[in-house]
C-alpha cells in the first residue's frame, strides 16, 4: 500500500514569494507542513511520497493506490481538478486541511472519496487502520481538541533539499483572542495547546540537518503563553550557540510583545530576524469594532519602535474596509506604514470568512454579497464580499488599488526599509549574522544583475539609494544583509502588484480621494454665515474665550517657534500677517508672562511621530508638559490638530481668525492668500507625512 501526498498549486499572492525563485534558486516560498505532518502519522507498513505542484508538475500516473490532497480555500478549484484526474485513473482520493475543516459541506459531493474535518493526529491513524482493513469511512471528523504532544516530527525528509525558502514549525494551536474577522478560533479553538520543548527542538534539528536556513513558526500567536515562549526561545538560544546559528527565525505574535523586554531580548538572541504582527488599522475605532482590543492599550508607534530597536523587522497585517473606515483610510494607512517603517505588509481588503463572527454579523445585517470564497485571491487582492458602511464597493476597490501600488512603489518601499533599519542597534551576537556562504554570494550577484543591469531607472535608483541610506549611518553587516534580503522580496512584491493591480510606479503620492479635491475649493462652500455661527457657538461654549472677556485685544498670537519652521506653521504666519495680527514666537522654556503679550496661544497637536518631524514632536511634548504646570501664565489656547485632514486645520485657522474679526470675506481671503504664498501647502492634508511629501 502506498499513499501519495499532494500539495496543489497556489495562486500568486504577496505571501507566495514566487517572484524571487530566480534570484535565490528555490522553487517555492513555503514548505507544506501539514502534509509532512500527516505523512509522519502514517504507519511504516504504508509507503509514502510527497509531491508539491508549487515546485514541479504532479505525476498523475503515480503507483500509489491512495492520493491525499491538502487544501486551503485558494487551492479548492485546483484540488478538485486533480482529484477528478486521479479518480479517472482509479485512485482513492482523500482530502483534508484548513478548508475542509472550515467548510466540510463543500467536499460532501464530488471527486473526493474521503474527507477529513479538523485535526488529524487521531483520525488519520484510524483511517490507515480502516484502509488496511478495506473499510475506509467517507468522513473522519475530529471532535474536541487534540493533545499536540501526539503530533510527530514532520517528514521533512520527503521534501527535496533546496526547494523551499521557509520551513514551518508549529508549537501551539488555538488563540484566546476574539478578533471578529479571524477564522483561527473556528478551526483551532480558543484554548491554546502546546507541544513539548523536546518535540519542537527535534523538528528544528531535523530542518537544520536538511540544510534549511529559514524557519517560520506558524502559531497564531507565538507569545500567547509568555512563559512557554520564553522556554522555547531559551532552547533556541542554546541551539544557536552550540551549532553556529544555522537557522534564522520568524513568528507571528501580538503587538504586546513590545511590553515584554525579556522576550524581545530572547528573540534577538535566538536569531529571530522578523516578527509578523496583526496591526490591522491605525484607527482605534476600527480596532475596537473588530475586537482587536490588544492593539489599543499602548500607542501603536511606540510599540513598533520598541520591537524594531531589538533588530527585528516588523511585518504587518493591515486591513481596510472596517465599518469605521471611510475614504480617508487609504491615505491614513499609507502614512502610518511609511512612518512606522514597515516594508512588507499584507495590506488587504476586509473579507468576511465563512463561520466567523464577522460573517454572522454581516449576514444578520443583510450586507453580504454573493461571493465564492474558493475563488478569492487572498493576501494582496481586493476581494470584497459585503457592502461597506461608509464607502461604496467601487470606492473600496479604487482606494485599495492606489494603496497597494503606492506601498510597493520602489521609492516608498525603500523609504520604509531604511526607516526600519535605522532603528536597529545591531547588538546581535556577531556569529549569528556572519554565516555567509557561497550560495549567498551567488544570490548577491543575481540581485546586482536584477537591480543594476536594467533599463528601469526607478529600479536602479531604488537599489543604490536604499543601500547608501542604510549604510551611511552606523553601517553593519547585519543591516546590509537585511537590506539585501528585503530588497529581494521587493522584486516579488513589485512584480505581483504590477500583474494584479497595475504598475506601482504610476501611483501618485496621494490617494485618489485626497487628490480629487481642488487645493482650497473644498472649504469655500462651508465658509459662510452658518459656519461662522457654528464656530462662534463652539468657542463661547468652551473655556477658550473666557480669558478674553473684559480684556483689550493685543492683536497678537503666540506660536511655538519650532512650529513656525513647519509648512503649516509658515502658512499660519502668512494668515496672521494678512489679518494684521502679530506673531509672537514662543520657546518651550519662555512661557512666563505670555498672557500679557498675546491674546491666543496656538497649540499644535501631534499624536504620532512621523519621519522628518521628530524634533517638532519632541518640542510639542515638552510644551504640553510645561502648560500643565503654568496654566495661570498662558493666554487662551486654540488647538491645531496636525494628524487630521484639511478640514480640521481650517477649523483651527478659522477659530484663530474669529478672535480678531467676524468679516467672512476677510478670513476667506486671508486663508486663500496664505495657502498660495506657502510653497507645498495645499490646505487639503494636515498630516505631517503628507506635508513632508508635498513640501
Amino acid at each position: 500500500m502506498k499513499i501519495l501526498f499532494v500539495n496543489p498549486r497556489f495562486p500568486k499572492s504577496l505571501w507566495g514569494f514566487q517572484g524571487i525563485t530566480d534570484l535565490v534558486g528555490i522553487r517555492s516560498g513555503q514548505a507544506p507542513l501539514g502534509l509532512a505532518t500527516v505523512a509522519a502519522l502514517t504507519p511504516p507498513d504504508i509507503a509514502v511520497e510527497l509531491q508539491d505542484e508549487n515546485c514541479r508538475p504532479i505525476d498523475l500516473d503515480t503507483d500509489a493506490e491512495v492520493v491525499a490532497i491538502g487544501c486551503w480555500n485558494v487551492q479548492y478549484r485546483r484540488a478538485w481538478e486533480l482529484a477528478e484526474q486521479f479518480r479517472r485513473r482509479g485512485k482513492r482520493v482523500v482530502v483534508g486541511g484548513p478548508y475542509p475543516t472550515l467548510c466540510p459541506e463543500r467536499f460532501a459531493e464530488g471527486p473526493f472519496d474521503v474527507v477529513f474535518e479538523g485535526e488529524v493526529e487521531l483520525t488519520w491513524p484510524q483511517f490507515c487502520r480502516d484502509l488496511l482493513a478495506g473499510r475506509p469511512q467517507p468522513l473522519y471528523r475530529q471532535v474536541g481538541n487534540v493533545d499536540m504532544r501526539l503530533s510527530p516530527v514532520p517528514r521533512f525528509d520527503l521534501l527535496r533539499r533546496g526547494d523551499y525558502l521557509h520551513y514551518f514549525v508549529q508549537t501551539t494551536r488555538g488563540c484566546p483572542f476574539q478578533c471578529e474577522f479571524c477564522d483561527i478560533i473556528i478551526t483551532d479553538g480558543r484554548l491554546p495547546r502546546v507541544k513539548s520543548i523536546s518535540q519542537i527542538m527535534a523538528e528544528i534539528e531535523s530542518i537544520a540537518a536538511l540544510g534549511g536556513e529559514y524557519v517560520m513558526f506558524s502559531d497564531a500567536n507565538f507569545i500567547g503563553n509568555p512563559k512557554y515562549a520564553e522556554q522555547i526561545l531559551s532552547a533556541l538560544v542554546t541551539f544557536g550557540q552550540a551549532n553556529g546559528y544555522p537557522l534564522s527565525f520568524a513568528a507571528e505574535m501580538t503587538l504586546n510583545v513590545a511590553e515584554k523586554p525579556q522576550l524581545l531580548e530572547l528573540l534577538r538572541a535566538a536569531n529571530f530576524t522578523s516578527v509578523f504582527v496583526g496591526i490591522e488599522s491605525p484607527r482605534t475605532d476600527s480596532l475596537l469594532e473588530s475586537k482587536k482590543r490588544q492593539n489599543v492599550r499602548k500607542p501603536l508607534m511606540d510599540s513598533i519602535r520598541k520591537i524594531q530597536s531589538h533588530d527585528l523587522i516588523v511585518v504587518a497585517g493591515m486591513i481596510v474596509g472596517f465599518d469605521h473606515d471611510d475614504t480617508r483610510i487609504f491615505q491614513e494607512q499609507f502614512d502610518f506604514l511609511m512612518e512606522a517603517g514597515i516594508p512588507f505588509t499584507t495590506s488587504g481588503v476586509l473579507f468576511a470568512i465563512e463561520k466567523t463572527p464577522l460573517y454572522a454579523r454581516l449576514q444578520k445585517e443583510g450586507r453580504l454579497l454573493e461571493c465564492d470564497s474558493a475563488l478569492v485571491q487572498g493576501h494582496g487582492a481586493d476581494d470584497l464580499n459585503f457592502v461597506p458602511k461608509l464607502m461604496t464597493v467601487d470606492e473600496v476597490h479604487r482606494g485599495y488599488n492606489w494603496l497597494i501600488r503606492a506601498l510597493y512603489k520602489y521609492e516608498n518601499y525603500g523609504a520604509r526599509l531604511v526607516q526600519a533599519l535605522q532603528q536597529f542597534r545591531c547588538t546581535r551576537d556577531r556569529s549569528a549574522v556572519a554565516q555567509v556562504k557561497w550560495e549567498h554570494l551567488r544570490i548577491a550577484v543575481n540581485l546586482l544583475r536584477h537591480f543594476l543591469l536594467t533599463t528601469s531607472g526607478a529600479r536602479r535608483r531604488f537599489f543604490l539609494k536604499t543601500v547608501w541610506q542604510v549604510m551611511r549611518s552606523k553601517p553593519s553587516t547585519e543591516k546590509l544583509i537585511n537590506a539585501l534580503a528585503w530588497m529581494a522580496g521587493e522584486k516579488h512584491f513589485h512584480e505581483y502588484v504590477t500583474a494584479a493591480h497595475g504598475d506601482p510606479e504610476t501611483a501618485g503620492s496621494l490617494s485618489p480621494f485626497t487628490e480629487a479635491a481642488p487645493a482650497v475649493e473644498w472649504w469655500e462652500g462651508d465658509f459662510d454665515n452658518a459656519y461662522i455661527r457654528k464656530l462662534k457657538q463652539e468657542l463661547q461654549a468652551g473655556a477658550e474665550t473666557l480669558a478674553l472677556v473684559g480684556r483689550r485685544l493685543r492683536h497678537a498670537v503666540a506660536v511655538p517657534e519650532a512650529f513656525l519652521e513647519d509648512t503649516v506653521g509658515k502658512c499660519l504666519r502668512h494668515y496672521l500677517d494678512e489679518l494684521g495680527v502679530e506673531v509672537v514666537p514662543v520657546a518651550t522654556a519662555a512661557l512666563s508672562r505670555l498672557r500679557d503679550r498675546a491674546d491666543v496661544l496656538v497649540l499644535p497637536i501631534l499624536g504620532k511621530m512621523r519621519k522628518g518631524r521628530e524634533e517638532l514632536h519632541q518640542a510639542m511634548q515638552q510644551l504640553h508638559e510645561r502648560l500643565h504646570t503654568e496654566l495661570d501664565k498662558i493666554p487662551t489656547v486654540i488647538r491645531l490638530p496636525l494628524d487630521e485632514d484639511g478640514r480640521a486645520i481650517f477649523d483651527a485657522f478659522a477659530r484663530i481668525g474669529l478672535t480678531f474679526t467676524e468679516r467672512i470675506d476677510r478670513l476667506r481671503q486671508a486663508y486663500r492668500n496664505a495657502v498660495s504664498a506657502v510653497e507645498g501647502f495645499s490646505g487639503r492634508s494636515a498630516t505631517p507625512a503628507g506635508l513632508v511629501r508635498i513640501s
